[in-house]
Order: C-alpha cells, then sequence, then structure tokens
C-alpha cells in the first residue's frame, strides 16, 4: 500500500429512504468555535448543480463497490445539485495518483486516504483543513472512536485534515472443530500470552491434521500490522512520544517481537505463511490453520458462505491476548479528505459530512462489513447483536494508530523491509537474533527521521 522510495518535493501536495430531513439539510449554520459567531458550512440548495468526483480504495471486492454506488445514490436523491462520480482507485496505485493529482491540481474534489498517509499529505499542504465549523457540523471529535480521531491530523497540530470513515479493527478468528479436537475452552483459550501460547502448543500436540496458525508473512506490511499489538502489550512502541527516534531496539519491543515471531515460527503453516496478507482470510475459510488475525470484514464473509472446510465445523471470534501491559490491537482504516485543489470545497464536505453521519455508516458498513469510525453507528445493526463481532466491539477499546507523522509512510517501508529477515529460517529464531534485526531496524528508522523532507509520497 506505501511506496518504499522517499523524494522530496515543495508543497506537495428529505434523503433516501429512511434519511432524516435534518441530514438532508445544505448550507446550515454552524457554531465557529473561533469567536462563537455563527459560519455558514456546506453547500446550500439554490447553488448551482456541481459533479464531484470521489476517490476511494477497496477493501474487498464487489460488495464495497454497490456500497458506495448505493451512498451515492442516495445522497445525490437529498442533494439534488450535487452529483458524485465515484472513481475506484486500487490501493497499490493510490499513493502515487493522489502525488501526481494534488501536484498537477487535476485530482478529485474528495479522497479517501489511508490513516498511515494522513501525516504526509498534511505535512506538504495537500489538504484543505476543516474548519471548527465543519468539525461541529458533522458532531465533533466524540462522536468517533478515539484512536480513529489521532488520525485525523498531522502529530502536533491542530488542523484536521481527514475525518475518520472506516475502520481496520482486528481480531482472532478461530475453528471450534480444532479446538474442541485438542481440548482447548474458547472463553480462556485466548485471554493472555500466556494463555495464547498453550493453546497453539496443545493443538499441535493433538495431531488434528490442522496447523495452529494461518498467518501470512509474504506481505511485510502485513508483518508490521499484526507484530505491533505485541510490541505494545509487552510495553514497547514503534517511536517515541514525538514521533522523531526509534524505540524498536528497546527491551520492551524486543519481547514483544520475540513472543510474537516464536509463536509464528513454530505453529504457524508453512503453507500460510508463504502468502500474502489479504489470501489469508480465504485459505483459513479453506481449511488452513486452527487460528488467523483478520477485520471484520471476514466475519460478513464467513457467514455468506459458511460450507467450506474451515468454516462448516463451526468457527468464532476472540480478542487478540493481553500482554503484560494490556490488551492492544491495530487500528488501521480510512479517513476523508478534501484536497486543497478542490474545484467544489463546499459542496465536498457536504458530501464528507453525509458519508460520515450516522445514518451513512450504519448503512454502510453493515452493506460492506466495514466497522464505522463513528462510535454510535453500530447501534440496531448486526455489528451490535450477532456474537461474532463481539471481539470487535471489544478490540476498538482497544485499538491504537500508528503516529500520524511526516515521515511514517517512510519508517513503515523500513520496518516492512527490515523484519522480512524474521522469517529467513521459518523458524523460531533466538532473542539475541532479534534484538540485532531490531537494533538495525531502528537505526534505518532515525537515519531517515533526521530529514524532515521524506514522507515517501512518489
Amino acid at each position: 500500500m506505501t511506496r518504499d522510495t522517499p523524494v522530496r518535493r515543495r508543497a506537495l501536495l428529505a434523503a433516501a429512504a429512511g434519511l432524516p430531513l435534518a441530514l438532508a439539510a445544505c448550507g446550515d449554520k454552524a457554531d465557529s468555535s473561533a469567536g462563537g459567531t455563527a459560519e455558514t458550512v456546506g453547500y446550500a440548495a439554490d447553488q448551482p448543480p456541481v459533479t464531484l468526483d470521489f476517490w476511494y480504495m477497496p477493501y474487498g471486492g464487489p460488495i464495497q463497490d454497490r456500497a458506495v454506488v448505493q451512498e451515492a445514490e442516495n445522497f445525490h436523491r437529498a442533494h439534488p445539485n450535487i452529483t458524485i462520480n465515484p472513481v475506484r482507485i486500487q490501493w497499490s496505485d493510490a499513493l502515487t495518483r493522489l502525488s501526481t493529482a494534488t501536484t498537477s491540481g487535476q485530482g478529485p474534489d474528495v479522497t479517501v486516504l489511508g490513516t498511515t498517509w494522513v501525516g504526509g499529505f498534511s505535512a506538504l499542504d495537500a489538504l484543505r483543513p476543516y474548519t471548527a465549523a465543519e468539525i461541529a457540523a458533522v458532531g465533533g471529535p466524540d462522536v468517533f472512536a478515539t484512536a480513529s480521531w489521532s488520525a485525523s491530523h498531522l502529530l502536533g497540530s491542530d488542523q484536521i485534515t481527514a475525518l475518520p470513515w472506516l475502520t481496520d479493527v482486528r481480531a482472532l478468528f478461530y475453528r471450534k472443530d480444532v479446538l474442541a479436537k485438542a481440548g482447548v475452552d474458547p472463553a480462556t483459550a485466548f485471554t493472555d500470552w500466556t494463555a495464547f501460547a498453550a493453546t497453539l502448543k496443545k493443538i499441535k500436540a493433538a495431531n488434528t491434521g490442522v496447523w495452529p496458525l494461518a498467518i501470512g508473512n509474504a506481505n511485510n506490511f502485513g508483518i508490521i500490522h499484526n507484530v505491533a499489538p505485541f510490541i505494545w502489550g509487552a510495553g514497547g512502541n514503534l517511536l517515541n512520544d514525538t514521533g522523531d527516534q526509534s524505540r524498536l531496539a528497546s527491551p520492551a519491543a524486543v519481547d514483544g517481537v520475540t513472543y510474537y515471531q516464536q509463536l509464528v515460527g513454530a505453529y504457524d503453516d508453512p503453507r500460510a505463511m508463504k502468502l500474502e496478507s489479504d489470501a489469508v482470510p480465504a485459505a483459513f475459510a479453506n481449511g488452513i490453520g486452527a487460528i488467523t488475525v483478520d477485520n471484520s470484514q471476514s466475519v460478513g464473509d464467513y457467514l455468506a458462505d459458511p460450507h467450506r472446510p474451515g468454516l462448516r465445523n463451526g468457527w468464532g471470534t476472540a480478542p487478540l491476548p493481553a500482554g503484560k501491559a494490556g490488551r492492544f490491537g491495530f487500528f488501521g482504516g480510512s479517513g476523508l479528505a478534501i484536497l486543497k485543489a478542490a474545484k467544489h470545497p463546499d459542496a465536498a464536505f457536504e458530501w464528507v459530512r453525509y458519508l460520515t453521519s450516522e445514518e451513512s455508516q450504519r448503512r454502510y458498513s453493515v452493506s460492506s462489513g466495514l466497522w464505522p469510525a463513528r462510535s454510535a453507528a453500530v447501534k440496531g445493526t448486526r455489528l451490535e447483536s450477532d456474537p461474532a463481532y463481539a471481539a470487535f466491539q471489544t478490540m476498538i477499546a482497544a485499538g491504537r494508530m500508528y503516529p500520524s507523522i511526516p515521515a511514517w509512510i517512510v519508517v513503515e517501508s523500513i520496518i516492512a523491509k527490515d523484519l522480512a529477515e524474521l522469517w529467513h529460517a521459518n523458524a523460531p529464531l533466538p532473542r539475541s537474533e532479534i534484538q540485532a534485526i531490531l537494533t538495525k531496524t531502528s537505526a534505518d528508522i532515525d537515519a531517515s527521521l533526521k530529514d524532515p523532507t521524506q514522507t515517501g509520497i512518489k
């Protein structure tokens, strides 16, 4: 999803059925926190017709495409003078295309941004900050998950440049039949690191014919998302609080990576280890591994086709195990940004306000299986009522995002490249070797952080 080559650059950068009329109102008044005076936000109904280009990146296949089109059509019925033109952009192409668009001024009005990209594009002044009145008009920071809001702005800045939209929150998926054959109770199997290690050991010893884990290691960015919760759970961190120095070589970080690497090295299905992370959910459903890690989108996928070999005898979800410092999970996803070069910024905000509304978030999440960033949007949906989603509710509170710094794309690329060494032996490594790998990674990160112009945006 991110590129590996940093560059130096200057200045880069009455609605649909059931939708309350209040949300359909255009050009309404909002209190300005700066001076307390009313400020008009949005795009009034008497304004001329406009068409907005909206770039979005797929988390799934046709299901998400249909959900985007549905929301665009619903929005147009509520706002007849605004037409949305959805443009699907592959994640692998998005960074380059957005960079080109922000430089040329020929990009979309509104774009989806991966949470890890917000810092870089914000630092390059490519995004139009949301005003205090606009932030108030969507409900303010408190309506979103706390971790999601941390990726709405550059670290240390008070300018909000991306409003939270969708959340990539992860939990464990497990096969009930395999755990039963191994004599493992799911209620206690994943409570903490000790229990998790014991569970994997019992599954392997039971000779069930299924490897304990299905974790993909061919995609190094997937490795980061899977290993980070264990670094945090050990009391470590990726960077310091100000985001200008690596902490990966600290004893706590090494403890977390060692725990994770040794479990994956000992218990991961060799077939899964060769897969990219986005191929693992289907592999798990087809019988590879007894336990895997994925986001909420796989719940809907598994419920829709429950007769595959890995699912037909029952499956469940559980929160990630707690380390000595507590339970943590990688918290990713995407936000909605208006480009500085947007041709219709007021109408663009109207579209962003709609997509971040409780009604749209609820409908979109149920349709696509992606978790909404707006906390109340889960109420009354299957995300709240279906037991298969309960683990994700727990992980929302335990979610933690990467620091929103200008150079995060560069940092992430370094981690992805260097941590590939964790799997060169396809086996558990001694702590000393893991320490050496992380010491090198830390040095590489610190060198990149010395150049504030490096954003990794090409």
